[in-house]
């Protein structure tokens, strides 16, 4: 029902529709910040590349808003007759589109609104990092995602009364703003399905600057901007060549732009840019003239822009190989196709095509000459069909009237389907001649048909970048739900809590994204390595120079009964990543014998199998059916156990594979209860004969006909430390790390007792536990 509550009240519950798109995501993630309980919904949630920030927020998944729900809040995408707008309007909730939310949730704050036709994004994106590198820990709201993954696309300031926000114009939401201050990087004529004609979005932009209650900035070189903001009663700040904020290019290079500062910067200072182009470099400086506004001049001169290293879908480089560049853009009007068209021109070599699908109906009737002309900029150009925006059709507003309004003769193509553009482009694939491709568009292009094209470039074993550039480039390519990034540490994945970091992390989300990951590895050189629990494990405080794939999401965590093909007992389907501890759960549930033994043993099935666990005299392998692996090239195989030759701790076959489930057989059934007390029984056996505390279970294997913790004991050397590091006094088969421990006392400690066994035996004891990262074994 209808509430007159204070938006203000924490702890209140909001719901938002069309949670997984670039403007109400990054809502959702700021007001979970300032400590509302955010729900919401978005039919495209699977594949958002905001869901991992949204669940890592706190924020659920709701199709439906909650009775507790006092605030409800959609995309302006989302149209009366959507059954979730429906439904949220016949509960007489507030249900306001995003610009009004946050034009509500702005009110209290210092809004820095960043406004304009072209470029907000990333001014915006710029300003909110630049501003966090000279001192002001202003909070932001954007409109899409940092290329760096460690950004979220918004922020909450605790300490700041500052925010940036994107604030857009296409929907009139803007009149709801009264920024602190305004920042407008362009103005075209753009919206014909909102506004009647230029003089309605003039209008908005002036009324928006005489709200504006301290200062307005806009490129020095813009007059119809120039001409919004005169006579208005708060300074206008210019920024360019002859602006207030002046600044000269001194060098444009392949990677970035070097400046000098003048007029209200103070003259003399040179600066670095981590931008290239023209407009990039504006939109920079736009952002550096509001920074040094706020902080009064003190700007980082060594990063100027702080973190800032690119926004998503803003010349993305999802490829480069075998001469051919692949790009992502966003660009959906005529003047940035055009400036985006000119910059690879300027930047690239050979040949450039470019694949555009147009963005609205309205847009593309209204703009078909201009975008014939900006494509024609391109060698040859692709025309794939309108992205509706949830726009309607009209008439003249498909992409054949593109074609229809270039001149004779033209490098338009027109394409029924996306099948119908990656087809022509297969003729780009082959041959080493420099050429470029670019995906231009505000829809579904990016995700429906740049990545996999590129992706499929990749397959057919074009070079891949190693390096910074596997991060940046891998990642295009994978899921939302897949981890993936760089220096993820790696002790407290392991049970001996010890070590260094990996130079790259990942946990694939599907088989495809695996598949991936491992054959960019193999194309950049990079080691992989396949971690399961970390119980058996011991990785150098130096870390991992390589990739540490965890099978840890649900799709490796799946357990299923399956009838024997024999017609005999019941086996489970287990995924590599189950704990030995959940598959016996579920057999004791099942009520199915065999499993018990493997009860305290503190590892994934994929790490038992390759080490062929075992306790009380039995192995994994005595219960193995089949097992499911994946090579480092990406083919899956699957073999029965009599393929397979385990020994003691030990399966040769399944080095360098990298396990993806197995089907493991029952010995019979038995009440729950029984084998619940059963595993009982081992739990209390293996509690009174091994330590408590961080180990990697038993350090070394037992030699032929004996007992390593016998052997080491009986040369009395339980209680043997190095730094934090000893030999446990219960079992002396365990070293224990207590805190603040290094890798390196374990790895002395383990060499040690070695050497004494050896020196008093003759027997060389051969560690159980694996070693990662070490130069040496």
């Amino acid at each position: 029902m209808q509430t007159d509550l204070p938006i203000d009240v924490p702890a209140q519950k909001v719901w938002l529709l069309g949670m997984g798109g670039m403007g109400v995501g990054p809502l959702a993630l700021y007001m979970r910040e300032e400590g509302w309980k955010v729900s919401g919904w978005d039919d495209g949630m699977e594949q958002s590349a905001l869901k991992p920030f949204l669940i890592a927020a706190g924020t659920t998944f709701e199709a439906f808003p909650s009775p507790d729900v006092v605030l409800a809040g959609r995309s302006s995408a989302i149209k009366p007759g959507h059954p979730l707008y429906e439904r949220a309007a016949s509960a007489n909730l507030r249900l306001l589109r995003r610009g009004e939310v946050l034009a509500e949730r702005m009110a209290s704050k210092k809004l820095v609104a960043v406004c304009g036709s072209h470029g907000k994004t990333t001014t915006s994106g710029m300003l909110a990092q630049s501003l966090r590198a000279a001192g002001t820990d202003a909070g932001y709201v954007l409109g899409g995602l940092y290329k760096n993954p460690d950004l979220a696309p918004a922020n909450c300031s605790a300490t700041s009364p500052w925010t940036v926000a994107e604030v857009d114009e296409s929907d009139g939401t803007i009149g709801a703003f009264s920024p602190q201050i305004t920042v407008t990087v362009n103005l075209d004529w753009d919206h014909p399905d909102y506004y009647r004609d230029e003089s309605e979005l003039d209008a908005v932009f002036r009324a928006l600057y005489e709200r504006t209650r301290e200062a307005v900035f806009v490129p020095a070189d813009n007059a119809r901007l120039q001409r919004l903001t005169q006579g208005l009663r708060v300074p206008v700040m210019t920024v360019g060549d002859n602006g207030d904020y002046r600044f000269n290019v001194l060098r444009a290079g392949a990677d970035s732009t070097t400046v000098e500062l003048g007029g209200r910067f103070g003259a003399g200072t040179v600066l670095t840019l981590p931008v290239i182009g023209r407009f990039n470099t504006l939109n920079a400086m736009l952002a550096l003239a509001v920074t040094d506004y706020i902080s009064g001049g003190h700007i980082d001169t060594a990063f100027p822009l702080g973190k800032f290293n690119g926004m998503r879908r803003r010349q993305d480089l999802l490829f480069a190989g075998g001469g051919m560049k692949i790009f992502a853009d966003y660009a959906h009007h005529p003047t940035e196709i055009a400036a985006l068209l000119k910059l690879l021109r300027e930047t690239q070599l050979g040949t450039l095509t470019v694949v555009f699908q147009p963005h609205r109906y309205s847009r593309t009737r209204q703009y078909a000459a201009e975008f014939a002309r900006a494509l024609s900029i391109a060698d040859r150009a692709l025309l794939v069909p309108v992205y509706s925006a949830g726009e309607a059709p009209v008439a003249g507003g498909e992409a054949s009237s593109i074609l229809q309004a270039a001149a004779a003769g033209s490098n338009l193509t027109l394409c029924e389907s996306f099948d119908e553009a990656a087809a022509i482009l297969q003729e780009q694939v082959t041959g080493s001649a420099p050429r470029t491709i670019a995906f231009v568009g505000a829809g579904d292009i990016d995700r429906k048909l740049a990545v996999p094209f590129a992706r499929e470039c990749w397959l057919r074993d074009l070079p891949f970048p190693s390096g910074e550039d596997f991060v940046a480039q891998t990642r295009a390519f994978l899921s939302p739900e897949t981890v993936f990034g760089q220096n993820r540490p790696l002790a407290p994945l392991t049970t001996l809590g010890v070590g260094g970091n990996a130079r790259f992390y990942a946990e694939p989300a599907s088989l495809n994204d695996l598949s991936l990951l491992l054959r960019a590895a193999a194309a950049g050189n990079i080691e992989i390595f396949i971690l399961g629990r970390g119980s058996n494990l011991l990785v150098a405080d130096e870390g991992f120079d390589g990739l540490v794939i965890r099978l840890s999401p649900t799709v490796w965590q799946r357990l299923t009964t399956v009838q024997s093909v024999s017609g005999g007992k019941t086996c489970v389907r287990i995924g590599a990543g189950v704990r030995l501890k959940e598959l016996c759960g579920f057999a004791a549930r099942e009520r199915l014998t065999g499993f018990e033994f493997l009860c305290g043993i503190p590892g994934t099935l994929g790490g038992a199998l390759r080490m062929n666990a075992g306790a009380h005299g039995s192995s994994i392998f005595d219960r193995v059916v089949s097992i499911e692996w994946m090579t480092p090239d990406g083919t899956i195989h699957s073999a029965p156990r009599e393929r397979f030759s385990p020994v003691y701790r030990d399966c040769p076959q399944l080095h360098g594979a990298i396990i993806l489930a197995a089907v493991l057989e029952s010995a019979g059934t038995a009440p729950s209860e029984e084998i619940n007390a059963n595993m009982k029984a081992f739990s209390i056996q293996r509690a009174a004969t091994q330590p408590q505390g961080r180990s990697a279970g038993c350090t070394f294997k037992n030699p032929a006909g004996d007992s390593a913790g016998r052997l080491i004991d009986s040369l009395g050397l339980k209680g043997l430390s190095v730094g934090k590091a000893r030999v446990s006094e219960l079992h002396a088969n365990f070293i224990l790390a207590a805190p603040g421990a290094s890798a390196n006392d374990v790895r002395t400690l383990i060499r040690r007792v070695q050497g004494r066994v050896e020196a008093e035996t003759g027997l060389r004891l051969q560690p159980e536990i694996e070693f990662l990262g070490f130069s040496t074994k």
